[in-house]
């Protein structure tokens, strides 16, 4: 299968000029996704296959293919061989970690572009989510009424419980935006998150967010999300200390980001 694919795409592309080559095999993917050729979740030809394809030598291409890594747009299975992402958050995360870094953002602003997003996407939620959709978000409450004492189970369950809203918003740009912020928040939540206690107030904002859903109330769904949002900011800050909201320590991701840019 790998060979056939490898062939037919190989008969479409031209050889890559040497200079730059990273560069051009980054350009080279890219059109190949444009033209359908490849989509998410694709198996890339072996890498001697893929080099004589590009015609280009295997080193150079261990170099284009571990910069595209970076990117997060191709992922390595062991023993299975590498594969084009099949997420918007995999193509996402790194990205928004460096310019997290790079503009010194305060968990205040990353709270405050997670409200924009997400109170959009519970709008469209609220026009769009379907039975099973509900029947998945109320799992997750269920999750975090029996992890009322495990808090860093109750996390995962509210952060799901956002992913299957953004779902259900059935926008796949946006809600993969949302799930890279959701996710640089987790890792800064995670840090206080044994010291909370505002967890059956949290489970209450879930179940409205549920009902607006369920009404297809848009403009309650974007005040309860908002409203959910804005008190796990307070909860956040609480659990931090003063000055927190404009000076966080540095987090886990933030840390795995500045060492992968060493």
């Amino acid at each position: 299968m790998a060979s056939r694919n490898a062939n037919h795409l190989g008969t479409a592309m031209a050889p890559i000029d040497r200079a730059g080559i990273t560069e051009l095999v980054v350009q080279r993917i890219k059109e190949l996704l444009e033209r359908g050729e490849l989509k998410a979740g694709s198996r890339l030809p072996p890498e001697r296959e893929l080099a004589d394809m590009l015609h280009i030598s295997r080193p150079s291409l261990r170099t284009a293919l571990k910069a595209l890594s970076v990117m997060g747009i191709i992922r390595a299975k062991p023993g299975a061989g590498t594969y084009i992402a099949d997420s918007l958050p995999e193509v996402f995360t790194e990205p928004m970690h460096f310019m997290t870094l790079i503009n010194n953002t305060s968990v205040a602003e990353l709270f405050e572009a997670r409200i924009i997003i997400e109170a959009g996407l519970a709008e469209l939620a609220a026009e769009r989510a379907t039975e099973s959709d509900i029947a998945a978000l109320t799992k997750e409450v269920e999750g975090m009424k029996t992890a009322t004492g495990d808090p860093e189970s109750f996390l995962k369950h509210d952060v799901q419980f956002h992913q299957v809203m953004a779902r259900a918003a059935n926008n796949k740009l946006m809600s993969g935006v949302m799930d890279t912020i959701a996710h640089l928040l987790y890792h800064i939540r995670r840090q206080t998150i044994a010291h909370a206690s505002d967890f059956n107030e949290a489970i209450d904002w879930h179940n409205k967010i549920i009902s607006a859903l369920q009404k297809h109330d848009t403009k309650r769904a974007k005040e309860m999300l908002t409203g959910h949002l804005r008190a796990a900011q307070a909860g956040w800050a609480r659990e931090h200390g003063p000055g927190s909201e404009t000076r966080p320590e540095e987090s886990e991701a933030a840390k795995v980001a500045k060492r992968r840019a060493r």
